[in-house]
């Protein structure tokens, strides 16, 4: 496996330590949609599944609040290619949304409506995870997402 770094992607030292710890190749490269894809055996996944990685939920009520068009679009064209999209987010929870652990004035009220209103209108899955698992966490996905399609199960 190697996986696919869009070069946008900012702030992801901790995942490239990770990769280069388990001896995983990854390659930069500017992706049409999601901040981490896979290649395996030679066969590009980029446009198969994606995860868009967010490391706080502070950066996530941003996208929703200021940064909602161009997030948006982003997922629209991933949407168009039938991608599959995980949304992971770092040192977070549904419980933090709910006490307003973040630094936004989008209240947790409207923060968990757009939550679901984007899992149920761009097939989205939410993964929250620890910033010091996160890589481990992404890896996982790709294998199972991978297994899924060969039909390999669960």
């Amino acid at each position: 496996m190697i996986v696919l770094v869009d070069t946008r992607e900012k702030k992801n030292g901790h995942i490239l330590k990770r990769l280069k710890e388990l001896n995983i190749g990854y390659v930069l490269k500017k992706l049409d949609f999601g901040d981490y894809s896979f290649t395996i055996d030679d066969k590009s996944y980029e446009h198969i599944v994606a995860i868009e990685r967010k490391a706080s939920l502070t950066e996530l009520a941003g996208n929703f609040a200021g940064g909602k068009k161009r997030f948006h679009h982003e997922f629209k064209r991933a949407s168009s290619h039938k991608c599959k999209m995980i949304l992971m987010v770092e040192d977070a929870s549904l419980e933090q949304i709910r006490e307003h652990s973040y630094r936004s004035s989008l209240p947790p009220s409207a923060f968990l409506s757009r939550l679901k209103t984007w899992q149920y209108s761009h097939q989205l899955q939410v993964e929250f995870v620890e910033k010091s698992n996160a890589c481990d966490e992404m890896l996982k996905i790709f294998v199972k997402y991978f297994k899924k399609k060969r039909g390999e199960g669960e």
